[in-house]
């Protein structure tokens, strides 16, 4: 509580050193200039945080394959992978692929209402399929998506073929970022051979949902099987206290 009582002194005296006496007329009233609401950060900006801090962090054009994936179901990782790319394809003017490589139970063809019987599944196992007619163009900006296509119970064997390994590389040569939206590392081996594939994995925990012990487990396994955590990003985080507060903690 100690931090939190600092915080909220220093929000107070800013606040009193707002209060101003009118310049001509000081004897008639005091003009209270209160805070203006203190604008909370919007997705895009937070994401904007995340591609700042991958630029920064990494050589140029060291990470452009992300994998996003998430300890267990229900984290929220497909929603990240969708806001992530979004603002990476809107906001900063990059051409995004988002590929859906959960084939057991995808989503993103639901979140953009299209069709998914030809995708990734498809492009992976047909030797005719061509990937350029497998994409879709969605959203604003220069965002792409294949679909999951071909669903797999068991699509560890495509994705540990050599085939995934060109396919990847070629879409890392013609897009700027490639995100991949997997499923939980949990019970999902091909996640982990995906995850030491990739430039990079970034792990979607939801806040006052996860238990930490599984988020270390989740994270150590990826780190095992010889994927680079990029960072975790915590999912549906409450501000019990103004968020302006939070910043000077």
């Amino acid at each position: 509580m100690g931090r939190t009582h600092e915080a909220l002194e220093r929000a107070e005296k800013e606040f009193q050193e707002n209060l101003s006496e009118t310049p001509d007329d000081s004897h008639k009233a005091v003009v209270v200039k209160r805070p203006g609401k203190f604008p909370m950060q919007t997705p895009s900006d937070r994401f904007q945080e995340v591609k700042t801090k991958l630029v920064t962090s990494f050589p140029l054009g060291s990470v452009k394959t992300i994998l996003i994936t998430s300890p267990a179901h229900g984290d929220g990782s497909t929603t990240t992978a969708v806001s992530f790319a979004k603002t990476m394809a809107h906001f900063c003017r990059l051409n995004v692929l988002l590929i859906d490589a959960n084939l057991r139970s995808p989503r993103l063809h639901e979140v953009f209402n299209v069709e998914y019987n030809q995708g990734l599944g498809d492009l992976l196992t047909k030797e005719e399929e061509k990937e350029n007619s497998l994409f879709k163009k969605v959203g604003h900006g220069n965002l792409y998506l294949i679909t999951c296509g071909k669903k797999n119970s068991g699509p560890l064997a495509i994705f540990e073929s050599g085939r995934f390994d060109k396919t990847l590389k070629q879409m890392r040569e013609k897009f700027d970022y490639v995100i991949l939206d997997a499923p939980p590392v949990s019970g999902y081996a091909e996640t982990k051979v995906m995850g030491k594939k990739v430039d990079g994995v970034i792990l979607v925990i939801e806040s006052g949902k996860t238990r930490k012990q599984v988020a270390i487990k989740a994270k150590q396994e990826l780190k095992d099987a010889g994927a680079k955590v990029l960072g975790v990003i915590l999912n549906r985080r409450k501000y019990y206290i103004p968020e302006f507060i939070y910043k000077r903690l």
